[in-house]
């Protein structure tokens, strides 16, 4: 698994046999630069924007189809992938393709593998949770994470977001972060209690709002954000989004029929901000994750906003 970080492409993770090239930097595949993939990513893969296009790239840098389009010969069984460590030297391997697990949507970020419990940063300490929240006593704050617009096997979002208001009317926090890095979407209906919730947190309260949001802040996730952005005046950090605003959405799965290939159209469009042409919702507080800051399990993103706020 790849990431593009500010820095570059590194491996992030990967199977036991390939453990050794995680922290690698990615020079070369097969005959392209990983650079040059990406820039013709926009007009391989179908995206809201270009945040789209680097939040997908990398994914579809794992398949074969995708390589074949650059001299891959049909049917390779492994491909040549040029790495170099943090000393600068070079490896160049054959990683064989492996046959596609079933997923749901991309697969999302994972921490640096090995690394020890208490040193994982929170903001991938549980990213396959839907919603949960957390108080950081310390800052006044409450961090809330929300993974998935989904309900939980044990609580539904409106049961949770009674539970999160009752926790910001108990603890009066100054400030209520709200971080969608990791959440690619689900059902946009079930967000106006959860959006009422913050909303009055930012009027009646007084406190103050960030939303952290990435590339993979992705449809209803965006429908989310928006209506954030439209309702309140919460502070924007991380990322741009990788979805506009308003955007046509929905998942309506087809199959062709002769060569078996699955595909999705998209068919209700959601206007979440009338007459808004933005192609994303751009930070106020702009930071790009580095892989020295993820291999050191470091979040300059929430550190910036504490310093900022408390400042």
């Amino acid at each position: 698994m790849k990431y593009g970080f500010s820095d570059g492409m590194f491996v992030i993770d990967a199977d036991d046999a390939h453990a050794n090239l995680i922290g690698m930097e990615v020079k070369q595949i097969g005959s392209k630069s990983p650079k040059k993939i990406m820039k013709d990513m926009i007009g391989f893969i179908s995206q809201d924007n270009k945040m789209g296009a680097k939040w997908l790239g990398p994914f579809f840098m794992r398949f074969r189809g995708m390589l074949e389009s650059y001299g891959l010969p049909a049917n390779s069984s492994d491909v040549t992938i040029k790495f170099e460590d943090k000393n600068g030297s070079t490896l160049v391997e054959k990683v064989a393709f492996v046959p596609v697990p079933s997923l749901s949507g991309i697969p999302k970020m994972v921490s640096p593998k090995n690394s020890p419990v208490d040193k994982i940063p929170l903001y991938l300490s549980d990213v396959q949770t839907n919603f949960y929240f957390k108080e950081l006593p310390e800052h006044k704050a409450i961090y809330f994470q929300f993974n998935q617009v989904r309900n939980s096997e044990n609580e539904s979002l409106l049961e949770f977001s009674k539970r999160l208001e009752s926790q910001l009317a108990e603890k009066k926090p100054k400030l209520l972060i709200v971080d969608v890095r990791n959440n690619n979407g689900g059902n946009g209906d079930l967000t106006p209690p959860l959006i009422n919730v913050i909303k009055n947190f930012g009027k009646n309260q007084q406190g103050k709002i960030v939303v952290i949001m990435s590339r993979n802040t992705f449809s209803a996730a965006q429908i989310f954000i928006s209506k954030i952005n439209k309702e309140t005046d919460a502070i924007f950090a991380g990322e741009s989004s990788s979805s506009k605003p308003n955007f046509v959405g929905e998942e309506n799965m087809v199959v062709l029929p002769y060569s078996g290939a699955m595909g999705s159209i998209s068919n209700r469009y959601h206007e979440n901000i009338p007459n808004d042409k933005r192609q994303f919702i751009k930070p106020t507080i702009k930071i790009e994750l580095s892989s020295k800051d993820f291999f050191n399990n470091q979040d300059p993103v929430l550190k910036a906003i504490l310093n900022r706020i408390n400042n």
